[in-house]
């Protein structure tokens, strides 16, 4: 019995906190380096570790890094338990240091290329001495005399090349069957231990040379075929780690006491940063000002409130609910942990559709499908000529492979949301990819989606603004993400701020706190309880000591070819939904609007969430795009929810892409590309059946040897991915350069 090995060191406090995530009470967030992930089928295996323990919550693959997120009760469960329950599936995590993610990954590339070279030897050996029968040396006396070590000699060349490739798949074979999952590693086990038993038979019993050839070939192509897709996935499937990266999202840093936005990816540990309501802790962090109330749903999935104390660490991903928080670095941020957690798949309602469902689903019946034709072909030979039985069965076993399909979606998709990154648009996956190209409805807010908030004047009608006022009105403003409130503050142009108290806010209503020991409302009329007389345009009040003081009137002004926008995408159904009440903004969309278009104003976050699923249930395929805090549970609801902002200062985990705000004119074209790459992927699945269909019917006839169909095999792979890159390529030539 294989020795387990000893993971006690992870329970000692230090480790653990270099390792782990996220820790509470009750439940901790880690990530492990696994380097034997490598395919679907250890994706499958991990990301339902929830079944198969009862104190895991939930599991997360990042494919392209190998790393696997863990949400588990640790009050139940030590850290140590979890890697040693990680090991005994077959899925040993890689533990050795800080820096272990580069070392280990070319660590395992060079056994995968020591597995090769020993390969490559073995197959070109066993080729040489396989050719004189294949030039028909049998009349030849010196041969016959001395057959016997040509054929035991590539007997034992094999050995390596059949332990390396039982090494490889057969653990994942017996992992497959014990979850009831039919995965690729079963008809290779048993072909390879077939081909290989029978091929010794052949040659103990003087019946044959065997079939040490087609072995050794199968093998060599295969790791081949292998190295080919790591670099693929590194390469062209891994665009999370590439355009993640550079997101222009921003963050704001204190530097010499005064606030600066710079891009997160430029955030470094030991910065100071000021983080507002609904914001998102981007990295590790200690608490320096402020009251932190934080929702840790972005993590754990559960939105109960967690106060903390200065001094004390926050983690990254948690979201503050409340007043402006200065936080101080303690770890460099890290851009894969961020997109791990925007990728989680606790927004379950936005089911795959239908090209990875029929992948997905294909792929889970391939083999069960290709060992019946296999038997049936066994069969069928046996009763024709004996002699081509294991040819047959072999060849069938070889030719076919799903993973050219199984690839289509994601190379398609994938390339097609690096090109939409390097035009401001920033999809959140493949899965997302695809829904955006059954988009019927298109939904817009108004205000800072459609409307230019750098352009719009604002003017304060009431009282006369003293300084004091303005401070007091600035420091309440200060705390608060919605673009209203941003605007105002900016023209405030207040320096020097109030300590707040009670602060509390009101998604798309608005906002409280108690400032100089006196109470100060801002929001919409409705909020604070008054009535005005320029209800038809957009305004925000304000109170000051129960009183109300006044109010900011702006002028909208609309973005810079917005007519163009909408005329692009008159094919769609275009709803506007705006909590404003300007009727003089209503008539003037209407004029710009396809005719059939909906226009709804006075409409709260939770109206706008209820008419998304009123559309939804007559059938209706959505896309809303709108502000990612705003309008957060009308995102969430939607296929497709599109955050939208000038300089985004936050991830938002109810979105599923975000826009660049002056990229908002190519939506059409997105829309358009989106659903040219779902054609695509189809063609690529007709090439693929097409290529596996004609290798069965020669494999099956007995027009195929097992050492050609090693050949093919991999050829299989390489026509899916050149397509797909050339035509992705040659689509995003054509309608985004």
């Amino acid at each position: 019995m294989k020795k387990t090995e000893n993971f006690d060191f992870l329970d000692d406090e230090k480790i653990e906190e270099k390792i782990i995530d996220f820790k509470d009470k009750n439940i901790t967030f880690v990530r492990f380096f696994i380097p034997s992930i490598y395919c679907s089928s250890c994706i499958s295996v991990l990301e339902n570790l929830s079944n198969h323990h009862k104190y895991i919550l939930e599991s997360t693959v990042d494919f392209s890094n190998k790393k696997v997120g863990i949400i588990f009760k640790n009050k139940n469960l030590k850290l140590s338990e979890l890697a040693v329950f990680l090991e005994k599936i077959g899925y040993k995590p890689s533990i050795n240091s800080e820096s272990i993610e580069d070392n280990q990954e070319k660590i395992f590339d060079r056994k995968l290329i020591g597995k090769l070279a020993i390969s490559f030897f073995c197959f070109g050996n066993i080729m040489l001495l396989a050719i004189p029968e294949y030039v028909g040396a049998y009349e030849d006396v010196w041969f016959l005399e001395n057959r016997y070590f040509f054929r035991y000699l590539m007997g034992i060349l094999s050995f390596p090349v059949v332990l390396f490739s039982l090494m490889d798949h057969v653990k994942y074979a017996l992992l497959g069957l014990k979850k009831h999952i039919f995965n690729m590693d079963i008809p290779i086990t048993i072909g390879i231990v077939v081909l290989f038993l029978w091929s010794c038979y052949e040659v103990f019993l003087d019946l044959g040379s065997g079939y040490f050839d087609s072995l050794a070939g199968f093998s060599f192509f295969l790791l081949l075929s292998r190295m080919f897709q790591i670099h693929t996935h590194r390469r062209i499937l891994s665009f999370d780690k590439n355009y993640k990266s550079f997101y222009p999202i921003y963050v704001s840093r204190i530097c010499n006491n005064k606030e600066e936005k710079i891009l997160l990816s430029s955030l470094k540990k030991g910065d100071l940063i000021a983080i507002r309501n609904e914001e998102i802790i981007p990295a590790d962090s200690i608490l320096i000002k402020g009251i932190a109330s934080l929702d840790n749903s972005f993590i754990t999935g559960e939105s109960h409130l967690i106060n903390k104390k200065i001094g004390e660490r926050i983690y990254a991903g948690s979201k503050q609910k409340g007043e402006i928080i200065y936080l101080k670095i303690i770890k460099n941020i890290d851009q894969s942990y961020l997109s791990l957690l925007w990728n989680k798949k606790k927004f379950h309602h936005k089911k795959l559709l239908h090209l990875n469902s029929i992948s997905n689903r294909f792929s889970q019946y391939f083999t069960p499908i290709i060992l019946m034709i296999s038997i049936i072909t066994g069969i069928y030979w046996s009763f024709i000529n004996v002699s081509k039985v294991f040819q047959t069965i072999f060849s069938v076993l070889i030719i076919t492979c799903p993973c050219a399909l199984v690839l289509s979606s994601p190379l398609i998709f994938g390339n097609i949301i690096r090109f939409f990154s390097k035009k401001g648009f920033y999809v959140k996956d493949v899965f997302t990819m695809e829904r955006i190209s059954t988009i019927q409805t298109l939904i817009f807010d108004k205000t800072g989606t459609l409307t230019d908030p750098n352009k719009e004047k604002v003017f304060f009608i009431g009282k006369k603004l003293r300084h004091k006022e303005k401070k007091i009105i600035a420091s309440l403003l200060r705390n608060s993400n919605h673009p209203l409130s941003k605007k105002i503050f900016t023209e405030l142009s207040i320096k020097e701020y109030y300590s707040i108290n009670n602060f509390h806010e009101i998604i798309g209503q608005g906002m409280q706190g108690v400032i100089q020991n006196v109470s100060v409302k801002i929001g919409s009329p409705k909020y604070l309880g008054i009535t005005i007389n320029n209800w038809k345009e957009t305004t925000v009040a304000v109170s000051i000591n129960e009183k109300f003081f006044g109010y900011f009137l702006f002028r909208n002004f609309y973005r810079k070819g917005i007519k163009e926008i909408f005329k692009n995408l008159k094919k769609y159904e275009i709803v506007i939904l705006s909590g404003d009440n300007n009727e003089l903004e209503k008539k003037y969309l209407e004029s710009i609007l396809p005719k059939s278009s909906k226009i709804f104003f006075n409409q709260s976050p939770e109206e706008k969430f209820n008419y998304v699923k009123k559309i939804q249930r007559n059938g209706k395929q959505v896309m809303m795009i709108g502000d990612g805090i705003n309008d957060y549970a009308a995102l969430n609801q939607s296929e497709v929810g599109v955050a939208i902002s000038e300089n985004p200062s936050n991830f938002f985990p109810s979105c599923d892409a975000f826009i660049q705000s002056n990229y908002l004119d190519k939506i059409f074209l997105f829309l358009k590309i989106s659903k040219i790459a779902t054609r695509l992927v189809i063609v690529n699945f007709m090439i693929s059946l097409f290529y596996n269909g004609i290798g069965i019917i020669f494999a099956v006839t007995g027009h195929l040897k097992p050492f050609i169909a090693a050949i093919l095999m991999p050829l299989s792979s390489l026509s899916v991915i050149i397509f797909s890159i050339l035509s992705t390529w040659m689509v995003s030539r054509r309608f985004l350069s």
